[in-house]
């Protein structure tokens, strides 16, 4: 029977890596330094796993175990000297202490030993063999130091929960890195043996550390407890999903082959499993230490770097990268004053150090002010008295004609419900804000949207085709930037005030100007088609 020591009875050692190879028939030899999980082990030598999802849970249970207490390097240098295989599950910190009972371990063996790094850092494996080979150099022909993607979820224990009994999900997937071995690699089930390993651990960071960071993000800003409640926000799902495909589709393109489709299988699944309500994965704990996931190399700005050597837009990234520049840090988080002292955008710029010209930097302050635009378009709706789900309010439309110029070009539009028969929108205006001149042309036998607009809150300047004498033209023209006067023609001002409202019918050229105190204008129609609407400007896209 073949023996696996593990390094580290803890979340990923005794609830991962220990049941994959007691199932295929292995003995595991924990090697551990917490004093009650060896007296645990020793006491009862097993433990139960219990394997929860929505549908319940099953219990596996993991029988025959030994352990080693990891102070005695001797006993652990003769646990080494006989086994088939070794992990490590014990942090990075704690890491460089493997090297002596390795290499102690080591020079007692007549054949090289594989260890599998199960850690959480790119270059574990690197540390692992330094630590090793800074005790015995020549050791280095011994030693296979083996990269893997851990992927499982472990939610942490719950207060009163067995010692050593412990909560998984089903994913039992380990895929390791097949060059790295120095003998066969091991036939065990749900051991997966990859050849592109850069592969497997950029879709770790950037498919599934990602998403669980946007998801908690963006959460965190609507008030979800946990990634289950996350995965329920519609809106901020389809956000993640966007994200996915960006970087499937970058990651495509830099290793060829099937990566890109393999990659959205990964999302895919991923985006299930996060559904998984025994887990319960505490927002507060994924966002944790926005400092560390806001780094230049690390889930957030590291994807969108990817994406941009590879050709592919970030501005789903660059949402989700605004929306973690906008959480609050917790008083016991790393660096959490200065964190929240900052504002939003230099976040970023100081986590990533970013200069203010780069892409990511400008992308993430677009996304910055359009949040802004979303917040502001919401509390006018609810101070007009309108009821407005959190949902809802983080899909508002932020359109700003293509032009950039949103404070003096551009509507806030949240849309009830949109129809081939009927619409009706809510329409945001800041105060002095213009929607341009523009008409709804007929489409395929269908005449043009006709459409009534009612005023909620504040007042509107509509202008139409019409007679309007040389002083009604001069106050309207007055109420546009300077280089933007030749870009109206219909002057003809209907002035409406709170529970005014006046229709229009199809093909009408119209434009209209929002009050020194903003607007709420409710529109009703028929069908809309933004993107066949026709703007007397040229410089003008109203889906860019």
């Amino acid at each position: 029977m073949p023996t696996l020591v593990q390094f580290g009875a803890g979340n990923i050692g005794r609830g991962f890596i220990a049941p994959t190879f007691a199932a295929a028939g292995w003995t595991v030899v924990f090697v551990e330094v917490a004093p009650a999980l060896v007296v645990a082990l020793r006491a009862r030598g097993g433990y139960r796993v219990r394997v929860v999802g929505n549908s319940g849970e099953q219990v596996q249970e993991v029988r025959g175990v030994q352990v080693v207490d990891g102070r005695d390097i001797p006993a652990v240098a003769a646990a080494l000297a006989s086994c088939d295989l070794a992990a490590t599950a014990v942090g990075l910190n704690v890491l460089p202490r493997l090297g002596e009972p390795l290499a102690a371990g080591l020079a007692r063996r007549e054949r090289p030993l594989d260890v599998l790094v199960c850690e959480n850092g790119a270059q574990a494996h690197e540390q692992l063999r330094a630590a090793v080979l800074a005790r015995d150099a020549a050791l280095a022909a011994s030693l296979g130091c083996v990269r893997t993607s851990i992927g499982r979820m472990i939610p942490p224990p719950a207060p009163g929960e067995d010692v050593l009994d412990i909560r998984v999900e089903g994913y039992a997937k380990l895929p390791v890195e097949r060059a790295a071995f120095r003998g066969a690699v091991p036939v065990v089930p749900n051991l997966v043996a990859k050849d592109d390993f850069d592969l497997v651990l950029a879709q770790k960071l950037y498919l599934h550390n990602l998403t669980h960071a946007c998801l908690a993000y963006g959460g965190h800003l609507r008030g979800c407890i946990d990634i289950p409640a996350c995965m329920q926000e519609v809106a901020l799902v389809a956000q993640v999903r966007a994200i996915a495909s960006a970087v499937a589709e970058a990651l495509g393109r830099r290793h060829g082959g099937t990566a890109q489709s393999d990659s959205l299988a990964i999302a895919d699944d991923l985006l299930e499993r996060y559904r998984n309500r025994a887990l319960a994965d505490p927002v507060a704990r994924v966002a944790r230490d926005p400092w560390r996931k806001l780094a230049a190399d690390d889930r957030l700005v590291g994807a969108a770097r990817l994406c941009l050597a590879q050709g592919v837009g970030i501005a789903p990234i660059a949402a989700a990268i605004a929306d973690a520049c906008r959480y609050a840090a917790a008083a016991d988080e790393p660096r959490a004053a200065e964190w929240n002292a900052l504002a939003p955008l230099a976040r970023l710029a100081t986590a990533a150090a970013l200069i203010p010209e780069d892409p990511i930097m400008t992308a993430t302050a677009k996304q910055l002010a359009t949040a802004g635009a979303r917040a502001c378009a919401a509390a006018q709706m609810r101070a007009a008295g309108l009821c407005l789900t959190e949902a809802e309010a983080a899909a508002i439309e932020i359109a700003d004609f293509g032009l950039g110029r949103y404070a003096e070009f551009g509507l806030a539009i949240h849309v009830y419900v949109n129809t081939k028969r009927c619409c009706a929108k809510e329409l945001m205006m800041l105060p002095g804000q213009t929607c341009p001149e523009h008409r709804h042309p007929p489409i395929d036998g269908d005449p043009g949207k006709e459409e009534t607009f009612r005023v909620r809150s504040g007042e509107v300047w509509l202008h139409l085709a019409g007679d309007a004498d040389e002083t009604a033209k001069q106050s309207a023209l007055a109420r546009l930037p300077t280089d933007k006067k030749d870009t109206v023609t219909v002057f003809r001002t209907v002035h409406l005030k709170p529970g005014e409202q006046a229709t229009l019918g199809p093909n009408v050229k119209h434009w209209f100007t929002a009050g020194a105190q903003g607007a709420v204008v409710s529109e009703f129609s028929t069908r809309s088609r933004d993107e066949a609407d026709i703007f007397t400007d040229p410089a003008i896209v109203r889906v860019p």
